[in-house]
């Protein structure tokens, strides 16, 4: 072999090639809160247990350390190196002003700056080369640094566990500044302390505090000898964990004790004031007088005086904690978080788990600071001082107020201050006064911090020495002792011995003392001989405690009265309590006996004479806190016996109520290991760094016990797991992400270290015995695990021995060869039979059986991080030079790692078949897996590591038949490796893929290479494919990919997939953001790794996303809806010429398939290829893109599509949040239009059903939140974001924008330089087509001037290939250049304005004509102008003046015409562009105007593209007939094209054929051969015009018609396609076709007279404000059911922003317009309504509803009036005005306005007006009449209006008015007649009915139905001399006739 190059071995060493050890050690000091850690007192041996404790306390931490990582996390990082590129934003607003037909000189113009060389001449490789060193300057090294962080849970990241520390709740800093009463007479004494009312329980230690003045204070100088600084605090930390409303602070007030009840001490304090004057006064000196005198005889004595409550429920925020609690209890004991999710969920219940960290927020204490001030006090009553009262009266006091009456109130001032106490707290002692950092010397009074009693468990480990006694006096009864023992104390204190001298200094002292004192006294109640109390007694216990220490009672009468030599003591009594009870702590309740004698010398072991015969007369309760006696019996007997085998102790040994001989020592050890899980949770979790220690001690530590060897080993491994379990399973304890128990986590992280190597403990015994027995278990030890790896793991092939071979074989070679005795002095056994703690723990893994084996696996993290911490240790410790990773560890061992992970594979695979919840869990194990061999590959041979990463793989695959489930956790398995901190190195990445050494291999780090000198040896393209070779040769990375491609190949559920490229993702990002592969020769390697992603990405091309179809803003999809769809055929013209292009067809996929691979994962994927393509060596990309076929260059062109409308820069041009707003106000509308009754209600119904077309599917939907369909990533969805952010956003998105699309770009140029010439020519239309989507997209002005430089080389390199070839494109270019040329930026503008002059000019030279590109730009700005909101037309005419000047100073083709047609050119551009602003402005899709039709005339291209965008203005109006009538139209222009070009007999005939669709069809008809010549260069050159695209244009225009209702017209479209599609036998198609039709005709059937149509209505325009509209007429379509006012309202508005509100007037009536009486200076408007209109010859034709609604050319509205210009009068004098009016096109038309051509007027007279009257009521009646199915209400309503009683003077009225006399003028007696038929047959129809209605009514209308009947022969009998008379003159004969008989 031969070995690296230097540059290879230069950058494998800078890499840091394999260090031998990137696992360190490291010892870190432990924090503490205080300058000293706290220890027991000095010059005391203390016994194991508590040294043991102290140890652990103080220890340091133990972590193992990486070194630092490549596999860091990702973060989103802005790189700096280049400078911020310009991004777009909203073009500039320029102002818009209306132009006229003579603004088109365009040399008044000023034109834009010129490019200097572009009209140089340089050759197309110079051209190249200036872009290409363009291109590279100032660009972006790190892609991923610019993109957005992957949103999934890195679940690579270990959490780091908290450090454990001392347990601090929510802690609040309470400041005591003033207490005094109205009097201040002497000195008063104040205690604090926490009660929480609904557990009734005390949840704080007292805080004692003097607030007297000096003055006061100096009454007790003698009784105080000295007074220590901490005992002057007068502000106090108290700590709450769990918070409530139910929390009083009680602040309770001493005095000294004085003669008298309380409430007589008190009496002054409410009588008398001090501000009081006279005799007050004097009372007050006097007090103070006596006052003095019992504070120098009683000052040591108190009694009880006042109390007051304070509330802290305004002190929690508890509304936040309530809301919290439920959530986070549902998640205790499942699933945890880290970081700030974490916080967010703490709450009262999870208070107790950990201790309170700077990152922490609780809900709690998050108030201000508040000043309380008191002015009431409860006084105290001698009969009710216990606690239990006292939650009484808080109870009642939280209830009502009605305590203040109940008990007698003091005035007086209490002022504090109740703040949430600072994090870093100066000057501060803990509740042992040891002094808290930081610690300053400036100040007088520290702060003093309370102890909590929490009311539930905390489960905190113990990290500090904590040894603290509380005693609590609570109630004595000497009511039956003499009358002498009335004024009762107790004086407490704590003995080491039973002479009185013995009495230790271990009280904590009250304020204004000494620290500690010897003894303490109990306040008295005055005259009680069964006194309760409420004194609290805390202890400083020793730290080595015995049998002496005791508690000591002793019970006085304190005589408060001087008496003349009698004592002020007098003792009555005496009690003791043992501390130690069987050498453990007593704590709890107790009733002591009490002795009356004087207490003997050895009172403990006589019986003195006690109170009422040894009853207990005397009630104290003892509680420690302490973090070492443990207070549960199993962990006192674990320990005790623990130690019994550590230190020489005498047997038998006392536990507890037993005695343990030697012999039974072995048994009880091992029971007590058993009961250990037993325990309470509380005490096992306090105890637990030191449970755990001692169990991992008594696994390896060898024991020898009455001369038998003890094992322990099994017994301590199962009661770990027993405990592991436990913890695991309460739901009181947290978990983190991973579903790792938080405690747990911790120990491992910090505390767990190997047990000490320790000599053997021997017992007495035999020697030679003790050495059998130790090799027996050996060999036992062996067989057991031998027969579990032969046995247990299918997977592993073990020669298979008999058993007793097995031990013949171990007998023999080991027991006698080996078998050398221990060192007599010492006890050891030889060193090398020292079993090692990762040695035993991994057997006891394997051997683990049952429910023990289930729990390993279960929790197989805590296990696995055992393993590798005490590996680490083990290889710290060891002489590494001599220890080669190959033989750090025994084959053994690696045995027992090999089941182990193959044990665990199969746990998992057999989770993987149950239910979900065992799913998660095999998750968690598979996490825990995959960080075990991550952290193996740091210790072990790498070789073998790789060896069981591939049984895991190999094995996984044989269990598991769900494909997505295994691929899903072999990824997040290998993402876990894979983000090791040597992967690069792990994976050979410096070396090439020839000559790398095949892995996995017995040790990677020893293997050499030949290195990646050149690539000439081997074939480029295969270092694209992910090949066998590849994988062996790169392993992790090869199996990353393989599950890759696996994803990504297979029927795979998208998560999967997203996973999958997440992990790829997530990998390249940590390589962007390594400042060690920052050097571009390191990309180079590492890109070189990746290249066979290339090829997965390449095969998953038809999965990918399509970002082409902009789906992703909700407003753009809606608007889009309905229009021309890109499915229905390739060549529909309408998408080419949009702007936003929505569907440009990939060059290379006819074989594309619907995306399988959501917008998020398609987007990861696509920057991954990006950052290969980036960093890989361009050379190595050339020479690959050179061998490559053109299929395969195609596809890279698809790839790069996509990739620029992927990574397209989104404009946030309306808030969201806006949008949003808009939509739910919208359809909070059209609910409550629904909700209606009516014709709006059935109007807004119809509107909501679906139309059947495929794109309007969703489009209702609400996309704000379906990451699903929309292809930008929401980073951050937070709404609040500041200014500064939004802008940061924008500046990253712009850059990551940019430097995608040219990476995109710098692809294409490699492409066209070094592609196959052969093949080079088909690449270009590709190359363009990528281009041209990315001028269409949003880009920066950075990426604008490279691609257009780019452009412009195309165009001088391949110019007459890409006009001869590549039409469509050019026209496509044509319009994106055209676009950018009315851009607001100059840069932009300039460069675009320089390439179309370059396409012109080019286009000249090689044709010599360049019509085709005239052509294409008017198209491109007819489809531009009104279409694009970004569209300005000042700066158009700009940029076309800038081009005349490039024809103006372009010298080389002055000799030519062609400045001279440039100019020409740009001069109609300008004429046609103002007309189509016009046209904009006036709001009309109007192309009747003369000017503009007859310059559409001539060219169909032109025409058909208004035509289309015509369609989609109307589809996002949502007038989708107007939108199908437009490509109707188009249809037949393409149908007049193609009949030119040949005769097919299945073709329409020209617009002929479409008659029966639309009579307007026939102008289409202009094009033909007089006109034009479909061979003419340029002319209808288009991909639509053509079979595929009149079909396409037909099946949309069906598919709109059937959106708006008209279903009959669907029928005739068909008629039309359908022989086109028989013709070319697309029998799929057909079949798609029929069903259409069926469902068209039945709607017809279900719909029928449903349907509405449109309304309209006549506008008519007057005054000289409208120019060429003054005096036009117009007949507008608008929707169905729209009033007058709506569109009066609008057009109002409309042309009031033209000529100003107050310019623009409608006229209120429908009267014939004077122009004379009109002012001038306004624009007039006139509405009418007006009704579709037929002569009755055509009624004959129309019979259905449909067909009276469609192809409307005549319409009528009606005007009343009379002669003497009234609208309205009398009957006989009511005339009326018929006005028809005749439109030029029929409705519907392409437009929603026709002109009004001819306009006819007749007027009738009264009687002809009543005849019309009538005969429309006849016709009601006789429709009511025959309505199929009877409509009884509606009948009933027109018969009503007929025949009842209160109208029927109607039409009797009308009769009487006209028929009641013979007129006297001959003219009238037809009409008269008329009107007489009328009548009768109107009287005819109204019996008719009433007989109908007979048969319709119900019982309960009989009644209405005989009313009916009357009123109607009223009717007829009044009706009846009328209708009967007759004139005469209308009977007679005109001509007489003779008759002839024959006979």
């Amino acid at each position: 072999m031969t070995r690296l190059n230097n540059s290879d071995s230069e950058l494998a060493q800078e890499l840091g090639d394999f260090p031998e050890d990137d696992l360190d050690i490291v010892f870190t000091p432990k924090e503490c809160r205080t300058l000293q850690p706290s220890m027991p007192e000095d010059g005391v041996e203390l016994d194991s247990h508590v040294r043991d404790c102290v140890q652990t306390y103080i220890r340091e931490w133990l972590i193992e350390m990486f070194h630092a990582a490549l596999g860091v996390p990702h973060h989103f990082v802005v790189s700096q190196q280049a400078g911020p590129r310009q991004v777009p934003g909203l073009p500039e607003e320029a102002s818009r002003t209306t132009l006229t037909s003579s603004d088109f000189d365009l040399r008044s113009l000023q034109p834009d700056p010129r490019l200097e060389n572009l009209l140089r001449h340089l050759s197309p490789e110079e051209f190249e080369r200036q872009n290409e060193e363009a291109r590279r300057t100032n660009r972006h090294a790190e892609l991923l640094a610019l993109y957005p962080a992957v949103d999934e849970v890195s679940r690579e990241i270990r959490p780091v566990p908290d450090r454990p520390k001392e347990h601090l709740g929510n802690r609040i800093l309470v400041k005591l500044q003033t207490l005094r009463f109205d009097i201040e007479i002497e000195p008063l004494f104040a205690c604090i302390a926490l009660y929480d009312i609904k557990e009734r329980k005390k949840i704080s230690e007292n805080f004692h505090c003097d607030l007297n003045p000096d003055s006061l204070r100096g009454f007790l100088r003698s009784h105080t000898p000295s007074i220590d600084l901490s005992t002057q605090a007068r502000s106090a930390v108290f700590s709450v964990t769990y918070p409530s409303s139910d929390i009083y602070l009680v602040i309770k007030i001493e005095k000294v004790l004085q003669q008298g009840e309380i409430g007589d001490c008190a009496e002054p304090y409410m009588v008398l004031k001090e501000s009081e004057a006279g005799k007050t006064k004097e009372k007050i000196e006097k007090l103070k007088a006596q006052a003095e005198s019992f504070c120098q005889r009683l000052g040591k004595y108190r009694m009880p005086f006042a109390w007051i409550p304070i509330s802290l429920t305004n002190f929690f925020n508890l509304s936040t904690l309530e809301r919290e609690i439920p959530e986070a209890e549902g998640l205790n004991g499942r699933k945890g978080s880290t970081g700030d999710k974490r916080a967010t969920l703490l709450q009262a219940r999870r208070l107790s788990e950990r201790s309170l960290s700077s990152e922490d927020t609780y809900p709690v204490s998050n108030f201000k600071t508040i000043s309380l001030t008191l002015n009431t006090f409860f006084k105290q009553e001698g009969d009710r001082l216990s606690d239990e009262d006292l939650f009484k009266f808080l109870a009642d006091f939280k209830r009502s107020s009605s305590l203040q009456r109940r008990v007698k109130t003091l005035p007086g001032t209490l002022k504090l201050e109740i703040s949430p106490a600072p994090e870093n707290l100066g000057y501060c002692l803990t509740p042992e006064l040891l002094p808290v950092k930081p610690f300053p010397e400036n100040r007088n009074r520290p702060h003093k911090e309370i102890l909590e009693f929490p009311i539930r468990e905390v489960y905190v480990p113990h990290t500090i020495y904590r040894n603290l006694l509380y005693v609590y006096p609570q109630r004595l009864n000497f009511a039956n002792r003499p009358a002498s023992a009335r004024n009762i104390t107790i004086k407490i204190q704590f003995m080491c011995g039973e002479d009185p001298s013995c009495a230790m200094p271990v009280i904590f002292g009250k304020s204004s003392g000494p620290e500690f004192v010897q003894e303490i006294y109990t306040a008295i109640t005055y005259h009680n001989k069964s006194p309760d109390f409420y004194e609290e007694v805390k202890i400083k216990l020793p730290a080595k405690l015995t049998e002496k220490h005791h508690l000591l009672f002793t019970f006085y009468h304190i005589s408060c009265q001087p008496k003349q030599g009698a004592s002020v003591e007098t003792a009555i009594g005496y009690s003791w309590l043992p501390i130690l009870l069987n050498d453990r702590l007593q704590t709890g309740c107790y009733c002591l006996p009490v002795a009356l004698d004087k207490l003997p010398f050895h009172y403990s072991i006589h019986s003195p004479e006690w109170v009422e015969g040894h009853k207990g007369v005397f009630g104290v309760e003892v509680q420690a806190v302490s973090s070492v006696h443990t207070q549960d019996n199993h962990l006192e007997k674990f320990f005790t016996l623990c130690h019994s085998l550590e230190s020489q102790v005498t047997f038998p040994i006392r536990l507890m109520d037993q005695k343990i001989t030697e012999a039974a020592l072995e048994h009880e050890l091992k029971l007590s290991i058993i009961c250990l899980n037993s325990s309470r949770l509380e005490p096992l979790v306090l105890f637990l760094h030191l449970v755990l220690d001692k169990l991992f001690q008594l696994a390896v530590q060898p024991m020898v016990i009455a001369g038998q060897t003890a094992n322990f080993s099994q017994f301590a491994f199962e009661s770990v797991v027993a405990i592991v379990n436990s913890l695991h399973n309460s739901k009181d304890l947290s978990k983190d992400q991973h579903g790792r128990n938080c405690l747990l986590a911790s120990y491992v992280y910090y505390v767990f270290r190997l047990p000490d190597p320790q000599r053997e403990v021997v017992k007495p015994g035999n020697i030679g015995a003790r050495v059998a027995e130790v090799f027996f278990l050996s060999v036992g030890s062996k067989l057991l695990q031998s027969r579990v790896i032969s046995c247990s793991n299918p997977d592993i092939t073990v020669t298979q021995t008999a058993t007793d071979e097995e031990v013949k074989s171990i007998m023999s070679s080991k027991l006698i060869s080996n078998a050398e005795p221990p060192d007599k002095l010492t006890g050891e056994l030889p060193r090398k039979r020292r079993i090692h703690f990762h040695e035993e723990l991994a057997l006891q893994m394997v051997v683990s059986t049952g429910m023990v084996r289930e729990s390993v696996f279960k929790y197989a993290w805590f296990f696995f991080e055992l393993l590798i911490k005490s590996m680490a240790q083990y290889v710290h410790n060891i002489e590494k030079q001599d220890n080669p990773r190959r033989s750090r560890f025994s084959d053994r061992f690696k045995d027992d790692i090999t089941t182990i992970v193959s044990v665990v594979t199969s746990e998992i695979a057999a989770l993987l078949v149950k239910p979900q919840k065992e799913s998660e869990q095999a998750e968690k194990i598979n996490i825990s897996l995959a960080f075990f061999l991550y952290d193996l590959l740091s210790l072990m041979d790498r070789g073998f590591v790789f060896n069981l990463i591939k049984h895991y793989c190999n094995q996984l695959s044989n269990k598991l038949n769900s494909l997505s489930t295994l691929i899903s956790m072999r990824l997040e398995f290998l993402r876990i490796l894979c983000s090791h901190e040597n992967y690069l190195n792990l994976n050979l990445f410096f070396m090439t893929s020839a000559s790398a050494p095949a892995s996995p291999s017995p040790s990677l780090s020893s293997q050499n290479s030949s290195s990646c000198s050149s690539f000439q040896d081997q074939k480029i393209a295969g270092m694209f494919d992910l090949s066998a070779e590849y994988r062996q040769q790169h392993f992790l990375t090869g199996l990353l990919f393989t599950e890759l491609a696996a994803a990504l190949d297979a029927d795979c559920e998208g998560w999967v997939q997203r996973k999958a490229v997440s992990a790829i993702l997530s990998l390249l990002s940590s390589h962007d953001l390594d400042p060690r592969c920052s050097k571009k020769e390191v990309k180079i390697k590492i890109a070189a790794l990746y290249l066979p992603l290339v090829g997965i990405i390449l095969d998953s091309l038809p999965q990918l996303h399509d970002f082409t179809r902009r789906t992703g803003n909700p407003e753009e999809e809606q608007d889009s809806a309905g229009a021309i769809n890109q499915n229905v055929a390739l060549a529909i013209a309408g998408n080419q010429f949009n702007l936003r292009s929505s569907g440009i067809s990939l060059v290379s996929l006819p074989y594309r398939q619907s995306a399988t691979l959501g917008p998020d994962t398609t987007r990861n994927l696509l920057i991954c290829f990006l950052w290969i393509m980036k960093n890989a060596d361009q050379n190595l990309i050339q020479k690959w893109i050179a061998d490559l076929p053109s299929m395969q260059l195609n596809r890279i062109l698809d790839l790069l599509f996509i990739c620029v409308s992927c990574f397209e820069y989104k404009v946030n041009k309306v808030s969201t949040q806006a949008l949003q707003k808009s939509r739910d106000v919208k359809a909070r509308l059209e609910e409550a239009l629904l909700r209606g009754e009516g014709a709006r209600g059935e109007m807004m119904k119809r509107c909501r059903i679906p139309a059947g077309n495929d794109r309007s599917a969703g489009l209702n939907e609400n996309l704000r939140w379906r990451k699903e369909q929309t292809h930008w990533r929401q980073a951050n969805e937070r709404q609040d974001k500041t200014k500064a952010e939004l802008d940061q956003e924008a500046l990253i998105s712009g850059n990551l924008a940019t430097e995608a699309n040219l990476i995109v770009l710098d692809m294409q140029e490699n492409i066209i330089q070094v592609g196959n010439a052969e093949c080079r020519d088909n690449l270009l239309g590709g190359v363009l087509k990528v281009l041209v989507n990315s001028l269409g997209c949003d880009q920066s002005t950075t990426y604008l001037t490279h691609c257009f430089a780019t452009l412009r080389a195309l165009i001088a390199k391949f110019g007459d290939f890409l006009f001869e070839e590549e039409v469509e494109q050019c026209a496509d270019l044509c319009q994106r250049v055209l676009h950018h040329c009315s851009s607001s930026i100059d840069i932009t503008r300039t460069q675009a304005c320089a390439t179309l002059y370059l396409l012109m000019r080019y286009s000249f030279s090689s044709t010599s004509n360049f019509a085709r590109v005239k052509m294409q730009v008017t198209m491109s700005l007819a489809s531009l102008v009104g279409k694009s909101p970004e569209f300005n037309e000042e700066f158009l005419r700009r940029s076309l003046r800038t081009i005349l000047a490039y024809a103006e100073e372009d010298a080389d083709m002055q000799a030519t015409p062609f400045p001279i047609q440039v100019k020409s050119f740009m001069t109609s551009v300008a004429f046609i562009r103002n007309f189509h602003i016009e046209m904009c402005l006036e709001q009309v899709l109007d192309l009747g105007r003369p000017k503009i039709a007859k310059g559409y005339q001539t060219s169909p291209d032109l025409r058909l593209t208004w035509l289309q965008n015509m369609a989609e203005k109307h589809t996002k109006r949502k007038c989708y007939t107007e939108a199908a009538m437009c490509l109707v139209h188009a249809a037949a222009l393409v149908a007049e094209y193609l009949s030119m070009l040949e005769d097919r007999n299945y073709l329409p005939v020209g617009s002929v054929s479409f008659q029966n669709i639309s009579s307007n069809a026939l102008e289409e008809s202009a094009v033909s051969d007089d006109v034009l010549s479909p061979d003419e260069d340029g002319i209808c050159s288009g991909r639509y015009f053509s079979e595929s695209g009149l079909v396409g244009l037909l099946e949309q225009a069906a598919e709109l018609f059937s959106t708006g209702g008209l279903y009959e017209t669907v029928n005739e479209v068909y008629k039309i396609v359908i022989p086109i599609l028989e013709a070319h036998r697309d029998f799929r198609k057909l079949t798609l076709t029929h069903s259409k039709l069926q469902k068209a005709f039945d709607s017809i059937i279900n719909k029928g007279q449903k349907r509405m149509f449109g309304t309209y209505f006549r506008v008519g325009f007057y005054g000289s404000k409208f120019g060429d509209l003054d005096e036009q007429e117009f007949v507008y379509k608008e929707p169905a059911i729209t009033k007058l006012p709506e569109i009066s309202h609008r057009l109002e508005g409309f042309y009031g922003q033209c000529f100003g509100e107050d310019a623009v007037e409608v006229i209120k009536d429908s009267a014939p317009v004077d122009k004379r009486k009109l002012d001038p200076n306004k624009a007039y408007i006139q509405i009418t309504f007006v009704e579709p209109y037929f002569d009755e010859y055509e009624m004959k034709d129309r019979v259905t509803y449909f067909e009276k609604n469609f192809n409307l050319c005549r319409f009528m509205y009606t005007t009343p009036f009379t002669m003497d210009g009234r609208p309205r009068g009398e009957l006989s004098e009511q005339y009326k005005r018929n006005t028809i009016l005749t439109t030029m096109h029929a409705f519907p038309y392409i437009k929603t306005r026709i002109n009004v051509i001819h306009k006819e007027e007749f007027i009738l007279t009264p009687i002809e007006v009543a005849i019309e009257d009538m005969r429309k009521k006849t016709q009601e009646l006789t429709a009511a009449t025959n309505q199929e199915p009877p409509d009884a209400k509606m009948l009933q309503m027109v018969l009503q209006g007929s025949v009842g009683a209160t109208v029927n003077q109607g039409p009797l009225e009308v009769a009487q008015v006209f028929l009641a006399e013979i007129p006297a003028d001959p003219k009238l007696y037809r009409h008269h007649n008329k009107l007489r038929l009328c009548f009768k047959e109107f009287i005819m129809r109204c019996g008719e009915a009433v007989e109908k209605n007979k048969r319709l009514i119900t019982a309960d209308q009989r009644e209405y139905q005989l009313e009916l009947k009357k009123n109607y022969g009223k009717l007829k009998e009044n009706l009846r001399p009328m209708i009967e008379r007759k004139i005469p003159e209308l009977y007679k004969p005109v001509v007489k006739v003779h008759s002839t008989r024959y006979s």
